[in-house]
Parts: C-alpha cells; sequence; structure tokens
C-alpha cells in the first residue's frame, strides 16, 4: 500500500513544485513519457514496470531538468 501512496506522493510534490507543469507544458514533448505519467496520475502507482513509478522519486525531477536544457540549447 506504501508504495503506491509514496509513488502518488511524489507526483503531487511534482506539481506544486513545478515539475509536472515544465514536463507537460514542454516545447518538445515526449509523448511516451507523457502516457507513462498520466497512467500514474490514472491510478496505476504499483506498476513497477512504468519506470515513472518504479523510480518516482527522482524521474520527474530527472525528466523537467532534461527538458529546460533541451529548452535552452532551443534558444541558443
Amino acid at each position: 500500500m506504501m508504495q503506491g501512496v509514496n509513488t502518488f506522493r511524489s507526483y503531487v510534490t511534482g506539481w506544486y513544485d513545478g515539475h509536472l507543469q515544465d514536463i507537460f507544458f514542454a516545447k518538445k514533448p515526449n509523448l511516451e513519457i507523457q502516457k507513462q505519467i498520466c497512467s500514474v496520475l490514472a491510478g496505476y502507482v504499483w506498476d513497477t514496470n512504468n519506470p515513472y513509478v518504479k523510480n518516482h522519486e527522482r524521474a520527474l525531477k530527472i525528466l523537467a531538468n532534461v527538458l529546460k536544457i533541451e529548452e535552452a540549447e532551443m534558444k541558443d
């Protein structure tokens, strides 16, 4: 049970710290990644085949940072 609670908590935190917005509103979104994240938000918080469940504590932050770097490189 706590696996699901902790996973979903990561996403709630990601919403409030802005990482989810950075991911969903990226200039070049990755639709497969968005699909995996939407799966988590739909309640599939125990599906450890989904990398955004398995690595929920770090995955959103890493992805948001990578997207920011890519967008900065696009501006240059």
